[in-house]
């Protein structure tokens, strides 16, 4: 039986190993990126807007830069059709897919909001680019 559990447990610790930990709420991602003085990744998507699920999955699933993401971000998934609170005059956009980076600090952004996902390169560089700390 612990040998299930075991087996079980790494199974699932690797399956969800090389994914964003996204976090739903934004008030609870900003609280834990005080705690643990990380930056934030917001991501804005429309479910009318076809193309936010296709960077989800091609920008967000198992990249090289997926642990990068996490161990310096705290991430939030908001979906504006769904009635979760986000300081949306902070992230105010008509444009789906956003995606915004903003200092735990202050909530100032700390790059320009991307709008247009035009190559996993040039988003790498834009990523590897922020100051995180």
């Amino acid at each position: 039986m612990k040998k299930i559990l075991l087996l079980l447990t790494i199974f699932i610790t690797s399956t969800y190993a090389n994914n964003i930990s996204w976090y739903a709420s934004y008030d609870k991602a900003l609280e834990k990126a005080h705690k643990e003085q990380k930056n934030l990744m917001i991501f804005i998507a429309s479910n009318k807007d076809k193309n936010s699920n296709k960077i989800l999955s091609e920008y967000f699933l198992n990249q090289e830069y997926i642990d990068y993401i996490n161990k310096n971000f705290i991430s939030v998934l908001v979906t504006v059709e769904y009635k979760t609170s986000y300081p949306i005059e902070l992230y105010y956009t008509t444009q789906f897919p956003s995606l915004f980076f903003a200092s735990y600090k202050d909530e100032s952004f700390l790059t320009h909001p991307i709008y247009e996902f035009k190559s996993k390169e040039d988003f790498k560089k834009v990523l590897f680019s922020i100051d995180y700390k």
